[in-house]
Formats: structure tokens, C-alpha cells, sequence
């Protein structure tokens, strides 16, 4: 009897392939970004964070919910069809989320002067033409990363394109760094490069991996489902993408440039950033490229609720109990931090870092629940959460209009996920046999507060990165004892931990 693709065994590989390559890249991806704060001045960094959002906006309007119909769909391929089906399902999905994404590119091309011109940054029309065709190569290196590797959970391929992309860049970078002045003409010229081999990698670890597997045989009692059934979850999940994307913090950096200000933007960009470097290492983040294909594929073999109940659980609590030593960290020394990582740049910011992450715990979450949703046929509650946290646009206009500065985006995109994920956990509650673990997240939070409040007392000045290094042990050491003591996971789940590790580490 052959093994399954997504048995605990093959988990536990690509879980192995994530984290060794996750922590190189993560590592890259932070030098990078505090290397690019530093030589790039307010302005031009300013410019940059625009550029950025702009291409992750560009991705999530041109994917058209494809992204959620393979993760939903190819799994079940994988187990059930044979290698012919399996590889005419993976490229056309990307042959149709390939299109799209330059059909998008295309008509950005179009209107680009009109839009520079709007926001007055028309001396930058020759670096967002070049930022184009970055886009398109970073879009295809991450179709296949993430719509075609990672629910194949092929990890070792997505880490290694990954890995090198980064490595490429921060190696030219260091080069344009030697010789003088660094442009973000130059910035991204490297980041062009970087973005087409890593592409090149991917296409080269799918390609391969479609023709090892071309000899699977299909399962007599299954039928590959019809593009009308794939488009009806595709269609749900995108459009409550597309009304989430509207409050999301990617189209707010354009707000705060327009009434805010280039440097304001590049403040809020640098936030954005530390935020996205956390939260793509929460647990919570691995849904999406490695335990997300092993929930569809269990509940497709089983169609048990309740043991998706309790993954579910188990992964929300574990990026929780991930998160919460950085939030105790950032409320304790958030103003030194940003000014540390800076370099000087972005001085008396208050707890603009502390309360933007807080967004990650409500962010972390929705994700799972939006998982949830989607693998039990309950995607229109998705769409409903993202209708109603469109409330929390006049409310940040109404803060904007009060003097509210940063804050009023900040508290919105806060707001926003708290409101999102009220609707889909009672919506689910009332639909589904899905119960959150209440306890174990008050548990949680009296934990991380409790922690807070033992190193609040001790109040050790911050003036240099040893004195933030000791502030992070210590923010670290009081929530761990705190929960040592609280006990927030179930035994059963700490036996899960202990096996997946193969250590017994959580022995409490």
C-alpha cells in the first residue's frame, strides 16, 4: 500500500524543509529591509513601500480566487487523480493565474502616467515601468510557490527558490552598497534579478516533481469536479479578498501618502514590513503553504468537523502562544525599537509598532477561520466578515479628520479583523460543530499581560541592541514561566507537540 502524500511522515518533512529554509530566508529578508531603510533616503524609501503594496495589490486583484480553488482542489487531486489529471489541473491553474496577472500588468502599463501624475511622482515613471516587469517576475516565482508547490507540500523547493532570491539580492545590494550611493533605480534592477531566478527555481522543482509523480493511477470511485463547482468557492473567497483588500494595509499606505504625507507613508511602509516579518514566522502562517493542504486532505478522506475543530485550535493557540512574547517585547521597548532598526530615521513613534501588532492576533486567526470556512462549504461567511468590516472605513476617515494622524489607520485595519472574525466565528458556531477553545485563548492573553506586567516593574533603561536583547529575553522568560503555570495547551495537544518535535519539550 502506497503512502499517503500528506501522512504525519511526509508533514514532518516538509514542515523540516519549511523551518530550516524559513529561518535563512526570514534572516535574509530582514537584513534586506534594514538595509534598504538605511541607504535609501525618506523619500525614495517612501516611494519603494509604495511600489511594494502596489504589486501585492496587483497580485490579489489579477488571481481571481484561483489561488483558494487550488488550495482547495489539488490536494484532493493528488490522492485521487492520476498523474495526467494531476499535471492538465496544476498548469492550467497557473496558466490562468499567469494570464490574469499579465493582463493586469498590462493595463497598469496603460494608465500608469495618469496615476504617477495623481500622486505627483511622475519624476518616477521610468523606475515604476522597470518595477512592472519586477512585478511579473515575482508574480509568476509565487504562483507556482504558493499555488503549486506548497499545497503539493513540496516545502524544499519553495524555501530553496526562496532562499536563493533573497540570497541574489542582498548579495547585489551589498555590491551597490561597496561602490557608492544606492538609487532605487539600482534597488530595483537587483530585485529584478533576484525575482527571475527565483521563478526559474520554482518552475524547475514543479516541473520536476510533476513528472515523478506522472504514473499515478486514478481512483475508480472519483471524478475530477467541474470548473463551475472550483469557480463557486473561488468566486466567494475572492470577492471577500477583493472588499477586504479596501481596509487592508496595503491600500492605506496610499491614504497616508495622500493625506499624510511621502514620509508618513514611509513610516507606515517600515511598520508594514516588521509586521509582515512576524507574522509570516507565526504557526498560523504555515496554514496557507503547509498544514492547510493536510487539513483539506483529511477532511476530504474523513469529513470529520470536529478533529478540523481541533486542528484548527491547536494551530490558533500555537501562533498565539508564538506572538505573544513579541507584543510583550514591543510594548515594553516599541519606540526604541523602531528607532534601533531604523537607524535613526523614525524617532519618537510612540507605541505606533506596539498597537499596529496587535493586529496580528485578531490577523492570525482569520486566517484560520477563513480556512475553516472554506474546506467546510461555508465561504459566503467570509464574504459577509469582509462586507461588514468595510463599517471601519468612516470611522477612519472621522479620526483622519480629528488630528488622529497614523492612528486612525492603525485602530481601523485593528478593528477591521476583530469584526471580520466575530462573523465568521458566529457564523460557523450556528452552520458548523465548530467551537473555539474560549479558555485557552483567555489563557493566552492573561498570560502575555501578566508577563508584561512583571518586566514593567523591573524598568530597566534602553539605550543600546544589549539592552534590547535582555528586554527580549526577559519578555520572553516572563510569559513562559507565566505559562508554564496557566497551562494554556491540553495535554493531548502537548503530546501532538512533543511527537511533531520527536522531543518531549512541552512537558507541561
Amino acid at each position: 500500500m502506497s503512502v499517503s502524500p500528506y501522512s504525519s511522515a511526509a508533514l514532518k518533512r516538509s514542515a523540516l524543509h519549511f523551518l530550516t529554509g524559513k529561518a535563512v530566508s526570514g534572516m535574509l529578508t530582514l537584513i534586506i529591509l534594514l538595509l534598504l531603510v538605511r541607504v535609501l533616503t525618506v523619500e525614495e524609501y517612501g516611494i519603494y513601500v509604495i511600489l511594494v503594496a502596489g504589486m501585492e495589490l496587483l497580485l490579489a486583484v489579477t488571481s481571481l480566487g484561483l489561488p483558494w480553488t487550488v488550495a482547495r482542489y489539488l490536494p484532493e487531486f493528488r490522492l485521487r487523480a492520476s498523474g495526467k489529471m494531476l499535471a492538465h489541473f496544476v498548469w492550467q491553474a497557473m496558466a490562468l493565474i499567469s494570464l490574469f496577472l499579465v493582463i493586469g500588468i498590462l493595463l497598469l502599463l496603460w494608465i500608469l502616467p495618469w496615476l504617477l501624475s495623481s500622486m505627483e511622482f511622475a519624476q518616477f515613471t521610468d523606475v515604476a515601468r522597470l518595477y512592472l516587469l519586477m512585478m511579473l517576475l515575482e508574480g509568476l516565482g509565487r504562483n507556482i510557490q504558493d499555488n503549486a508547490l506548497g499545497p503539493l507540500l513540496q516545502q524544499g523547493w519553495v524555501q530553496i527558490s526562496l532562499v536563493v532570491r533573497n540570497l541574489t539580492l542582498l548579495l547585489l545590494l551589498g555590491i551597490m552598497v561597496t561602490q557608492g550611493m544606492v538609487h532605487l533605480c539600482q534597488v530595483v534592477l537587483a530585485e529584478l534579478a533576484a525575482s527571475a531566478l527565483g521563478a526559474v527555481l520554482a518552475l524547475c522543482g514543479l516541473v520536476r516533481y510533476l513528472h515523478k509523480n506522472c504514473d499515478l493511477s486514478k481512483r475508480d470511485d472519483w471524478q475530477p469536479p467541474a470548473w463551475s463547482e472550483m469557480w463557486s468557492i473561488a468566486r466567494q473567497m475572492y470577492f471577500s479578498h477583493l472588499i477586504a483588500l479596501i481596509y487592508s494595509p496595503q491600500v492605506f499606505v496610499f491614504f497616508v501618502q495622500r493625506y499624510l504625507g511621502v514620509e508618513a507613508a514611509a513610516l507606515f511602509g517600515f511598520l508594514r514590513s516588521l509586521f509582515g516579518q512576524i507574522f509570516r514566522y507565526l504557526p498560523a502562517t504555515l496554514l496557507f503553504g503547509l498544514i492547510r493542504p493536510k487539513l483539506v486532505a483529511s477532511y476530504v478522506n474523513t469529513g470529520d468537523m470536529l478533529e478540523l475543530t481541533r486542528n484548527a485550535n491547536f494551530v490558533g493557540k500555537l501562533s498565539l502562544f508564538v506572538l505573544m512574547p513579541f507584543l510583550i517585547f514591543a510594548w515594553l521597548v516599541g519606540d526604541e525599537l523602531l528607532n534601533f532598526l531604523s537607524g535613526d530615521k523614525f524617532n519618537q513613534t510612540g507605541y505606533y509598532l506596539a498597537v499596529f501588532l496587535l493586529t496580528l492576533i485578531p490577523f492570525s486567526q482569520h486566517q484560520i477561520l477563513g480556512a475553516v470556512a472554506m474546506i467546510s462549504d461555508k465561504s459566503h461567511l467570509s464574504l459577509w466578515g469582509a462586507t461588514l468590516s468595510t463599517l471601519v472605513l468612516p470611522l477612519a476617515y472621522w479620526l483622519l479628520e480629528a488630528g488622529m494622524g497614523l492612528w486612525s489607520f492603525i485602530i481601523a485595519i485593528n478593528l477591521s479583523h476583530m469584526i471580520n472574525n466575530a462573523v465568521l466565528v458566529i457564523g460557523l458556531i450556528h452552520s458548523t460543530a465548530y467551537r473555539p477553545d474560549s479558555v485557552s485563548f483567555f489563557k493566552l492573553a492573561a498570560a502575555a499581560l501578566v508577563g508584561f506586567i512583571l518586566v514593567r516593574q523591573l524598568e530597566i533603561p534602553v539605550n543600546g541592541w544589549l539592552d534590547l536583547l535582555i528586554m527580549a529575553v526577559l519578555a520572553s522568560g516572563s510569559f513562559l514561566l507565566t505559562a508554564y503555570f496557566i497551562k494554556p495547551f491540553q495535554m493531548e495537544e502537548r503530546s501532538r507537540l512533543n511527537r511533531l518535535l520527536n522531543r518531549k519539550i512541552f512537558a507541561w
